[in-house]
Protein backbone atom coordinates (compact mmCIF):
# COMPACT_ATOMS: atom_id res chain seq x y z
CA UNK A 1 0.00 0.00 0.00
CA UNK A 2 1.50 3.37 -0.46
CA UNK A 3 2.71 5.85 1.74
CA UNK A 4 0.29 8.33 2.33
CA UNK A 5 3.39 11.05 2.80
CA UNK A 6 4.33 10.03 -0.68
CA UNK A 7 1.28 9.95 -2.16
CA UNK A 8 1.07 13.79 -0.66
CA UNK A 9 4.02 15.18 -1.81
CA UNK A 10 3.36 13.21 -5.41
CA UNK A 11 -0.04 15.43 -5.35
CA UNK A 12 1.71 18.35 -4.63
CA UNK A 13 4.11 17.71 -7.46
CA UNK A 14 1.79 17.42 -9.99
CA UNK A 15 -0.23 20.25 -8.82
CA UNK A 16 2.91 22.85 -9.63
CA UNK A 17 3.79 21.30 -12.46
CA UNK A 18 0.88 21.97 -13.77
CA UNK A 19 0.50 25.58 -12.43
CA UNK A 20 3.72 26.33 -14.14
CA UNK A 21 3.26 24.87 -17.50
CA UNK A 22 3.09 27.80 -19.00
CA UNK A 23 6.27 29.36 -17.05
CA UNK A 24 4.52 33.05 -16.77
CA UNK A 25 6.35 34.70 -13.99
CA UNK A 26 4.25 35.51 -10.84
CA UNK A 27 4.06 38.40 -9.69
CA UNK A 28 4.56 37.79 -6.12
CA UNK A 29 5.71 34.51 -4.34
CA UNK A 30 3.83 31.64 -5.21
CA UNK A 31 1.87 30.05 -2.21
CA UNK A 32 1.70 26.95 -3.73
CA UNK A 33 5.61 26.52 -3.92
CA UNK A 34 6.20 27.82 -0.66
CA UNK A 35 3.80 25.03 0.43
CA UNK A 36 5.71 22.52 -1.16
CA UNK A 37 9.05 23.67 0.12
CA UNK A 38 7.96 23.49 4.17
CA UNK A 39 7.28 19.98 3.10
CA UNK A 40 11.30 19.10 2.51
CA UNK A 41 14.10 19.73 0.93
CA UNK A 42 13.63 16.43 -0.83
CA UNK A 43 9.89 17.08 -2.56
CA UNK A 44 11.38 20.34 -3.72
CA UNK A 45 14.26 19.45 -5.55
CA UNK A 46 12.16 16.83 -7.00
CA UNK A 47 9.61 19.67 -8.10
CA UNK A 48 12.76 21.14 -9.36
CA UNK A 49 13.63 18.21 -11.41
CA UNK A 50 10.30 17.61 -12.76
CA UNK A 51 9.29 21.29 -13.62
CA UNK A 52 12.25 21.69 -15.63
CA UNK A 53 13.09 25.15 -15.00
CA UNK A 54 9.83 26.47 -13.74
CA UNK A 55 9.88 30.65 -12.62
CA UNK A 56 10.44 30.46 -8.88
CA UNK A 57 9.14 33.47 -7.35
CA UNK A 58 9.70 33.55 -3.51
CA UNK A 59 10.47 37.70 -3.91
CA UNK A 60 9.87 39.04 -0.25
CA UNK A 61 9.07 35.32 1.46
CA UNK A 62 9.66 34.61 4.76
CA UNK A 63 11.85 31.89 5.31
CA UNK A 64 13.99 32.84 8.51
CA UNK A 65 15.10 30.11 10.10
CA UNK A 66 14.20 27.60 8.37
CA UNK A 67 16.95 24.56 7.63
CA UNK A 68 17.33 24.19 3.72
CA UNK A 69 20.29 22.46 3.28
CA UNK A 70 21.23 21.42 -0.38
CA UNK A 71 17.80 23.44 -1.83
CA UNK A 72 17.90 24.12 -5.19
CA UNK A 73 17.09 28.23 -5.52
CA UNK A 74 19.01 28.10 -9.43
CA UNK A 75 17.64 31.20 -11.13
CA UNK A 76 15.00 31.99 -8.28
CA UNK A 77 13.76 35.48 -7.60
CA UNK A 78 14.22 35.89 -3.49
CA UNK A 79 14.97 39.62 -3.97
CA UNK A 80 13.82 41.44 -0.57
CA UNK A 81 13.51 37.71 0.80
CA UNK A 82 13.77 37.38 4.45
CA UNK A 83 16.42 34.55 5.08
CA UNK A 84 18.22 35.38 8.50
CA UNK A 85 19.46 32.56 10.48
CA UNK A 86 18.43 30.11 7.78
CA UNK A 87 20.52 26.91 6.91
CA UNK A 88 21.44 27.45 3.26
CA UNK A 89 24.48 24.75 3.52
CA UNK A 90 25.17 23.49 0.23
CA UNK A 91 22.36 25.10 -1.68
CA UNK A 92 22.48 25.90 -5.24
CA UNK A 93 21.20 29.68 -5.82
CA UNK A 94 23.47 30.19 -9.11
CA UNK A 95 21.92 33.02 -10.66
CA UNK A 96 19.39 33.81 -8.39
CA UNK A 97 18.21 37.36 -8.03
CA UNK A 98 18.54 38.12 -3.65
CA UNK A 99 18.55 42.00 -4.11
CA UNK A 100 17.65 43.67 -0.63
CA UNK A 101 17.69 40.25 1.01
CA UNK A 102 18.01 39.64 4.50
CA UNK A 103 20.55 36.65 5.34
CA UNK A 104 22.12 37.86 8.58
CA UNK A 105 23.01 35.19 10.09
CA UNK A 106 22.69 32.31 7.69
CA UNK A 107 24.51 29.35 7.31
CA UNK A 108 25.95 29.32 3.34
CA UNK A 109 28.69 27.32 3.71
CA UNK A 110 29.79 25.43 0.25
CA UNK A 111 26.66 26.90 -0.73
CA UNK A 112 26.76 27.73 -4.75
CA UNK A 113 26.17 31.84 -5.71
CA UNK A 114 28.03 31.80 -9.10
CA UNK A 115 26.50 34.60 -10.83
CA UNK A 116 24.15 35.25 -8.27
CA UNK A 117 22.75 39.31 -7.45
CA UNK A 118 23.12 40.18 -3.90
CA UNK A 119 23.28 44.09 -4.77
CA UNK A 120 22.07 45.46 -1.01
CA UNK A 121 21.70 42.50 0.52
CA UNK A 122 22.08 42.35 4.49
CA UNK A 123 24.20 39.36 4.73
CA UNK A 124 25.58 40.46 8.14
CA UNK A 125 27.90 37.53 10.85
CA UNK A 126 26.74 35.34 7.62
CA UNK A 127 28.92 32.01 7.27
CA UNK A 128 29.90 31.32 4.05
CA UNK A 129 33.21 29.18 4.38
CA UNK A 130 33.95 28.15 0.90
CA UNK A 131 30.97 29.02 -1.31
CA UNK A 132 31.51 29.97 -4.78
CA UNK A 133 30.12 33.60 -6.01
CA UNK A 134 32.04 33.75 -9.13
CA UNK A 135 31.01 36.47 -10.91
CA UNK A 136 28.17 37.48 -8.39
CA UNK A 137 26.88 41.02 -8.07
CA UNK A 138 26.98 42.41 -3.90
CA UNK A 139 27.46 46.09 -4.77
CA UNK A 140 26.59 47.69 -1.54
CA UNK A 141 25.78 45.01 0.33
CA UNK A 142 26.70 44.59 4.31
CA UNK A 143 29.04 41.42 5.12
CA UNK A 144 30.41 43.18 8.19
CA UNK A 145 31.82 40.40 10.48
CA UNK A 146 30.77 37.63 7.96
CA UNK A 147 32.68 34.66 7.63
CA UNK A 148 34.28 34.15 3.89
CA UNK A 149 37.03 31.73 4.70
CA UNK A 150 38.07 30.30 1.44
CA UNK A 151 35.09 31.68 -1.10
CA UNK A 152 35.54 32.23 -4.01
CA UNK A 153 34.97 36.20 -5.19
CA UNK A 154 36.86 35.78 -8.37
CA UNK A 155 35.42 38.09 -10.88
CA UNK A 156 32.85 39.27 -8.66
CA UNK A 157 31.18 43.30 -8.02
CA UNK A 158 32.08 44.27 -4.85
CA UNK A 159 31.67 48.14 -5.73
CA UNK A 160 30.90 49.88 -1.81
CA UNK A 161 30.66 46.14 -0.33
CA UNK A 162 30.70 46.38 3.63
CA UNK A 163 33.44 43.87 4.51
CA UNK A 164 34.35 45.15 8.03
CA UNK A 165 35.95 43.08 10.52
CA UNK A 166 35.20 40.11 7.95
CA UNK A 167 37.16 36.92 7.57
CA UNK A 168 38.35 36.69 3.87
CA UNK A 169 41.31 34.26 4.97
CA UNK A 170 42.17 32.54 2.05
CA UNK A 171 39.78 33.95 0.17
CA UNK A 172 39.68 33.92 -4.22
CA UNK A 173 39.59 37.56 -4.92
CA UNK A 174 40.88 37.44 -8.50
CA UNK A 175 39.23 40.05 -10.94
CA UNK A 176 36.79 41.21 -8.62
CA UNK A 177 35.78 44.31 -8.28
CA UNK A 178 36.60 46.28 -4.74
CA UNK A 179 35.71 50.41 -5.75
CA UNK A 180 35.01 52.07 -2.77
CA UNK A 181 34.47 49.03 -0.88
CA UNK A 182 35.17 48.97 2.89
CA UNK A 183 37.61 46.55 3.90
CA UNK A 184 38.72 48.14 7.78
CA UNK A 185 39.93 45.43 10.31
CA UNK A 186 39.19 42.40 7.61
CA UNK A 187 41.36 39.31 8.02
CA UNK A 188 42.93 39.02 4.43
CA UNK A 189 45.67 36.95 5.16
CA UNK A 190 46.36 33.95 2.45
CA UNK A 191 43.84 36.24 -0.20
CA UNK A 192 44.68 36.25 -3.43
CA UNK A 193 43.79 39.71 -5.65
CA UNK A 194 45.87 39.41 -8.77
CA UNK A 195 43.56 41.58 -11.23
CA UNK A 196 41.18 42.86 -8.77
CA UNK A 197 40.26 46.28 -8.85
CA UNK A 198 40.29 49.07 -6.46
CA UNK A 199 39.83 52.72 -6.65
CA UNK A 200 40.78 55.96 -4.24
CA UNK A 201 37.60 55.29 -2.29
CA UNK A 202 38.33 51.52 -1.07
CA UNK A 203 39.59 51.38 2.51
CA UNK A 204 41.84 48.40 2.92
CA UNK A 205 41.72 46.40 6.26
CA UNK A 206 44.94 48.66 7.43
CA UNK A 207 41.88 51.68 7.58
CA UNK A 208 44.00 53.54 4.86
CA UNK A 209 42.58 54.55 1.34
CA UNK A 210 44.00 52.73 -1.79
CA UNK A 211 46.48 53.92 -4.14
CA UNK A 212 48.39 53.63 -7.53
CA UNK A 213 51.46 52.78 -5.63
CA UNK A 214 49.85 50.08 -3.36
CA UNK A 215 47.84 48.32 -6.48
CA UNK A 216 51.34 47.87 -7.88
CA UNK A 217 52.93 46.32 -5.65
CA UNK A 218 49.89 44.32 -5.13
CA UNK A 219 49.47 43.21 -8.97
CA UNK A 220 46.23 44.84 -8.39
CA UNK A 221 44.35 47.40 -10.70
CA UNK A 222 44.09 51.18 -10.00
CA UNK A 223 41.36 52.98 -11.63
CA UNK A 224 40.72 56.58 -10.41
CA UNK A 225 36.68 56.12 -11.81
CA UNK A 226 34.63 56.91 -9.33
CA UNK A 227 32.13 54.19 -9.40
CA UNK A 228 28.29 54.56 -8.98
CA UNK A 229 26.20 52.91 -6.07
CA UNK A 230 23.76 50.73 -6.01
CA UNK A 231 20.90 53.71 -5.84
CA UNK A 232 23.14 54.82 -9.00
CA UNK A 233 24.67 58.05 -7.33
CA UNK A 234 28.14 59.24 -7.76
CA UNK A 235 30.55 58.89 -4.78
CA UNK A 236 32.77 61.79 -5.61
CA UNK A 237 32.74 63.44 -2.50
CA UNK A 238 34.49 59.78 -0.96
CA UNK A 239 36.93 60.43 -3.57
CA UNK A 240 38.31 63.65 -2.79
CA UNK A 241 38.80 62.90 1.51
CA UNK A 242 41.05 60.12 -0.10
CA UNK A 243 44.21 62.63 -0.30
CA UNK A 244 46.17 63.72 3.37
CA UNK A 245 47.91 67.33 3.96
CA UNK A 246 51.18 66.70 2.69
CA UNK A 247 53.90 69.56 3.57
CA UNK A 248 52.76 72.31 1.58
CA UNK A 249 50.53 70.50 -1.36
CA UNK A 250 47.57 73.69 -1.05
CA UNK A 251 47.47 73.41 -5.00
CA UNK A 252 43.87 72.70 -6.48
CA UNK A 253 43.75 69.25 -5.63
CA UNK A 254 43.77 69.97 -2.13
CA UNK A 255 41.16 73.31 -2.35
CA UNK A 256 38.58 70.98 -4.10
CA UNK A 257 39.12 68.32 -1.05
CA UNK A 258 37.83 71.36 1.07
CA UNK A 259 35.28 72.29 -1.30
CA UNK A 260 33.58 69.03 -1.43
CA UNK A 261 32.23 69.11 2.07
CA UNK A 262 28.72 69.92 1.96
CA UNK A 263 27.95 73.65 3.35
CA UNK A 264 26.17 73.76 6.36
CA UNK A 265 23.55 76.15 6.36
CA UNK A 266 23.35 76.65 10.48
CA UNK A 267 27.57 76.62 10.78
CA UNK A 268 28.40 79.70 12.74
CA UNK A 269 24.52 80.35 13.68
CA UNK A 270 22.96 79.24 16.89
CA UNK A 271 20.35 76.72 16.60
CA UNK A 272 17.04 77.79 17.73
CA UNK A 273 16.25 75.41 20.78
CA UNK A 274 12.01 76.31 20.38
CA UNK A 275 12.79 75.08 16.78
CA UNK A 276 14.28 71.68 17.81
CA UNK A 277 11.41 69.55 16.35
CA UNK A 278 10.24 71.18 13.44
CA UNK A 279 11.06 72.74 10.04
CA UNK A 280 13.41 75.87 10.85
CA UNK A 281 12.09 77.99 7.71
CA UNK A 282 14.75 77.97 5.26
CA UNK A 283 15.23 74.50 3.12
CA UNK A 284 17.04 72.71 5.89
CA UNK A 285 14.23 70.50 8.22
CA UNK A 286 15.56 70.17 11.86
CA UNK A 287 15.67 66.36 12.83
CA UNK A 288 12.98 64.33 13.13
CA UNK A 289 11.79 63.09 17.11
CA UNK A 290 10.95 59.77 16.10
CA UNK A 291 14.13 58.94 14.53
CA UNK A 292 15.86 60.58 17.43
CA UNK A 293 13.87 58.00 19.85
CA UNK A 294 14.65 55.25 17.33
CA UNK A 295 18.72 55.55 17.68
CA UNK A 296 18.60 56.02 21.88
CA UNK A 297 16.22 53.26 22.37
CA UNK A 298 19.19 51.03 20.99
CA UNK A 299 21.98 50.37 18.26
CA UNK A 300 20.58 47.30 16.97
CA UNK A 301 17.31 48.43 15.67
CA UNK A 302 19.04 51.67 14.70
CA UNK A 303 21.49 49.42 12.71
CA UNK A 304 19.04 47.65 11.07
CA UNK A 305 16.62 50.53 9.81
CA UNK A 306 19.76 51.85 8.13
CA UNK A 307 20.44 48.67 6.28
CA UNK A 308 16.76 48.45 5.28
CA UNK A 309 16.71 52.32 4.30
CA UNK A 310 19.87 52.78 2.58
CA UNK A 311 18.47 56.25 1.22
CA UNK A 312 17.48 57.63 4.83
CA UNK A 313 19.01 61.48 5.89
CA UNK A 314 20.16 61.47 8.87
CA UNK A 315 20.08 64.65 10.58
CA UNK A 316 20.68 65.38 13.94
CA UNK A 317 22.34 68.74 14.23
CA UNK A 318 22.18 70.23 17.35
CA UNK A 319 21.07 67.26 19.22
CA UNK A 320 21.90 66.05 22.73
CA UNK A 321 23.62 62.48 23.10
CA UNK A 322 25.58 62.94 26.54
CA UNK A 323 26.57 59.82 28.38
CA UNK A 324 24.47 58.41 25.91
CA UNK A 325 25.15 54.20 24.51
CA UNK A 326 25.89 54.68 21.19
CA UNK A 327 28.40 51.72 20.90
CA UNK A 328 28.74 50.21 17.27
CA UNK A 329 26.10 52.76 15.82
CA UNK A 330 25.74 53.30 12.44
CA UNK A 331 26.22 57.35 11.74
CA UNK A 332 27.71 57.30 8.52
CA UNK A 333 27.34 60.49 6.39
CA UNK A 334 25.37 61.72 9.20
CA UNK A 335 24.82 65.56 9.84
CA UNK A 336 25.94 66.19 13.16
CA UNK A 337 26.86 69.47 12.96
CA UNK A 338 27.15 71.17 16.68
CA UNK A 339 25.59 68.21 18.38
CA UNK A 340 26.45 66.88 22.02
CA UNK A 341 28.50 63.57 22.93
CA UNK A 342 29.68 64.39 26.15
CA UNK A 343 30.77 60.98 27.86
CA UNK A 344 29.20 58.99 25.16
CA UNK A 345 29.65 55.43 24.41
CA UNK A 346 30.93 55.32 20.48
CA UNK A 347 32.64 52.36 21.01
CA UNK A 348 33.18 50.74 17.44
CA UNK A 349 31.07 52.85 15.91
CA UNK A 350 30.57 53.93 11.80
CA UNK A 351 31.31 58.04 11.82
CA UNK A 352 32.80 57.82 7.93
CA UNK A 353 31.94 61.11 6.92
CA UNK A 354 29.53 62.13 9.28
CA UNK A 355 29.49 65.89 9.96
CA UNK A 356 30.69 66.50 13.72
CA UNK A 357 31.80 69.88 12.91
CA UNK A 358 31.83 72.13 16.42
CA UNK A 359 30.42 68.95 18.04
CA UNK A 360 31.40 68.58 22.02
CA UNK A 361 33.19 65.48 22.27
CA UNK A 362 34.38 65.75 25.33
CA UNK A 363 35.59 62.02 27.05
CA UNK A 364 33.90 60.44 24.50
CA UNK A 365 34.63 57.04 24.19
CA UNK A 366 35.80 56.62 20.40
CA UNK A 367 38.15 53.38 21.02
CA UNK A 368 37.96 51.56 17.38
CA UNK A 369 35.02 53.98 16.05
CA UNK A 370 35.38 54.63 12.29
CA UNK A 371 36.00 58.81 11.56
CA UNK A 372 36.92 58.36 8.09
CA UNK A 373 36.57 61.21 6.05
CA UNK A 374 34.53 63.05 8.84
CA UNK A 375 33.88 66.71 9.55
CA UNK A 376 35.85 67.22 12.67
CA UNK A 377 36.51 70.72 12.57
CA UNK A 378 36.10 73.06 15.61
CA UNK A 379 35.16 70.34 17.14
CA UNK A 380 36.26 69.40 20.98
CA UNK A 381 37.76 65.84 21.83
CA UNK A 382 39.07 66.78 24.77
CA UNK A 383 40.02 63.68 26.56
CA UNK A 384 38.03 61.50 24.42
CA UNK A 385 39.05 57.75 23.75
CA UNK A 386 40.56 57.55 20.13
CA UNK A 387 42.25 53.98 21.06
CA UNK A 388 42.44 52.30 17.40
CA UNK A 389 40.14 54.81 15.99
CA UNK A 390 40.44 55.62 12.43
CA UNK A 391 41.50 58.70 11.46
CA UNK A 392 42.14 58.08 7.58
CA UNK A 393 40.73 61.29 5.62
CA UNK A 394 39.35 63.04 8.97
CA UNK A 395 39.02 66.67 8.35
CA UNK A 396 40.41 69.23 11.17
CA UNK A 397 41.04 72.69 11.69
CA UNK A 398 43.07 75.14 13.99
CA UNK A 399 39.39 75.46 16.10
CA UNK A 400 39.81 71.57 16.71
CA UNK A 401 40.78 70.44 20.02
CA UNK A 402 42.22 67.18 20.22
CA UNK A 403 42.19 64.51 23.05
CA UNK A 404 45.55 66.12 24.72
CA UNK A 405 43.31 69.24 25.10
CA UNK A 406 45.99 70.91 22.04
CA UNK A 407 44.33 72.28 18.56
CA UNK A 408 45.05 70.24 15.69
CA UNK A 409 47.80 71.33 13.59
CA UNK A 410 48.82 70.75 9.72
CA UNK A 411 51.78 68.80 11.31
CA UNK A 412 49.13 66.66 13.37
CA UNK A 413 47.03 66.03 10.27
CA UNK A 414 50.04 64.84 8.30
CA UNK A 415 51.23 62.10 10.59
CA UNK A 416 47.43 61.33 10.91
CA UNK A 417 46.51 60.99 7.02
CA UNK A 418 43.84 63.66 7.88
CA UNK A 419 42.90 67.19 5.81
CA UNK A 420 43.83 70.06 7.90
CA UNK A 421 41.90 73.09 6.77
CA UNK A 422 42.17 76.90 7.36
Amino acid sequence: MPNKRNVTIRSLLFAAVLMHSTFIPASAFDASQLQLLRTGVKAWNAFRVESRGAFIDFSGVQLKGMKLRGADFSNADLSGAHLGNTDLTGAVLKGAKLDGSILNGAVLVRASLDHARLDRADIESAILEGASMKGASLRAAVLKKADCTDVDFSGADLQETNFREAVLAGAVLTGADFRAAYLWRADMSRTDMKGAKVSATTVLSSGKYASSEWASVHQVLFSGDMPKTAAGNSTVQDATVATSFSGNQAGSSRQQAVVAFTANPHRGKALDAGNIWRKSGNEHAAYDQQLFKKLKSGSSGWNDMRKRQRDLVVDFQGAKFDAKNLSNADLSHAKLHGASFKKADLFDADLRHADLSECDMREAGLEKADLGGADLSGANLWRANLSHARLNGVKVSSATVLDSGKNATPEWAERHDAVFVQ
